[in-house]
């Protein structure tokens, strides 16, 4: 048995069907998958808003929840004392980002947050050109509450 006969006899034109049906179907989901990949990418990027809507939804409870409260700003008085001295030796308008340089070679703890939170307590405020300024009067505010 030679040739064709022995192809045929040993199951050689169904096993090479079933491979080509293998790799056809392979190529097939694979070019889908490319084809929906920037969903997928999508999704991925906004998966906190996206699990936000899944938990609304699943949620049994009617109740209505509460609006998210800002974290409490520990050790605010503190922060601002620390950046206040480094405000003044720098200079007024001054580059946020110069601030926060000069915060990490001072050795403060985390500079990023904290000038996010002296922002968010309105004690740096832009000046509208690009700098920021340090707010004196929301600064004594501060101090006299602290007392």
């Amino acid at each position: 048995m030679t040739g064709l006969e022995a192809i045929a006899h040993h199951n050689g034109f169904s096993m090479a069907a079933v491979g080509i049906t293998i790799v056809f179907t392979a190529l097939v989901t694979l070019s889908i998958i490319i084809s929906q990949l920037h969903k997928l990418l999508i999704l991925w990027d906004n998966r906190k808003e996206v699990l936000k809507k899944l938990r609304g939804t699943l949620s049994d409870t009617g109740a209505e929840q509460a609006p998210p409260v800002a974290p409490a700003l520990h050790h605010i008085d503190e922060e601002a004392r620390q950046f206040n001295i480094l405000i003044r030796a720098m200079g007024e308008p001054f580059s946020l980002p110069e601030l926060i340089r000069v915060a990490q070679s001072c050795g403060l703890s985390h500079p990023h947050s904290t000038a996010s939170h002296l922002i968010e307590s309105s004690l740096i405020i832009p000046d509208k050109e690009g700098f920021f300024l340090w707010n004196h009067e929301a600064y004594n505010q501060l101090g006299k509450r602290s007392r």
